[in-house]
């Protein structure tokens, strides 16, 4: 029942918001084609488009949790379906790689941030590109947002004895070992009132395991604080004549 609700409520909040997305993005049209409104005071005319922002910010925050919420509902009802293939894990890293240096310039500033390839083998899984792009994608976010200007992000890719060894680390502000134990439980937020500033749902790193464990894989997590976070995505190594996946548990003893 919760499932479904959680299911419905966010079908439901769909079409209102896209008519609040639609209005905005007309106001902001009129604004700009308008100028200066005679019939507005200076100081209304001067903060409307900047409410407006404030406005289209919350509204694609919301679209995004709704999105996130129907992922994970499907994800229960185990309705959805991944489109399952072979993929060249290194081509995706690095689209990932050039992806987080764009979102790096827009968010931070140039050069605030620099962001490299770490050690990069030639990786081959079975999977669903969009899927994993999506986990890999919410590591980087995360780095980016807690990494203050003038720290370094670092994605790497190694083969270990059948597995495929993804990792984002940054030189961020860390997590506590008290809120690694809960960072993947949906809606919890370390800093509920800067990840809502951020835009933070609480969603990602749900969905980022829910993926990984959808692949045979698993994430893990090391963090210290005011030194920085080291995220890493296990997936087993695809071989074409491979009948089973490697058990789990070489990556726990690692």
């Amino acid at each position: 029942a919760q499932e479904r609700l959680v299911a419905d409520v966010s079908h439901e909040l769909r079409t209102p918001l896209t008519t609040v997305q639609g209005n905005i993005d007309l106001l902001q049209r009129v604004l700009r084609s308008n100028g200066a409104n005679p019939s507005l005071t200076p100081e209304i005319s001067a903060i409307l488009p900047e409410i407006l922002n404030e406005v289209e910010d919350e509204t694609k925050r919301m679209n995004n949790m709704i999105r996130d919420l129907l992922l994970l509902a499907q994800a229960d009802s185990g309705v959805l379906q991944l489109k399952m293939e072979a993929v060249e894990l290194d081509t995706l890293l690095l689209d990932v790689y050039r992806q987080s240096r764009k979102v790096a310039e827009r968010t931070k500033g140039i050069g605030a941030l620099e962001i490299r390839i770490g050690h990069e083998d030639q990786a081959l899984v079975w999977g669903d590109p969009e899927r994993l792009r999506q986990v890999l994608v919410n590591f980087t976010d995360n780095a980016i947002k807690y990494t203050p200007s003038g720290g370094t992000i670092t994605l790497s890719l190694e083969n270990q004895k059948n597995w495929v060894k993804v990792t984002v680390a940054d030189t961020g502000i860390g997590i506590k070992a008290e809120d690694r134990e809960m960072i993947f439980e949906r809606f919890y937020r370390t800093d509920k009132a800067r990840s809502r500033e951020m835009g933070g749902s609480g969603l990602g790193l749900s969905i980022a395991r829910w993926i990984a464990q959808a692949h045979n894989g698993k994430i893990t997590v090391e963090s210290t604080v005011g030194v920085g976070s080291t995220f890493t995505l296990w997936l087993p190594e695809y071989v074409e004549s491979a009948t089973a996946t490697p058990d789990l548990q070489p990556v726990a003893d690692q």
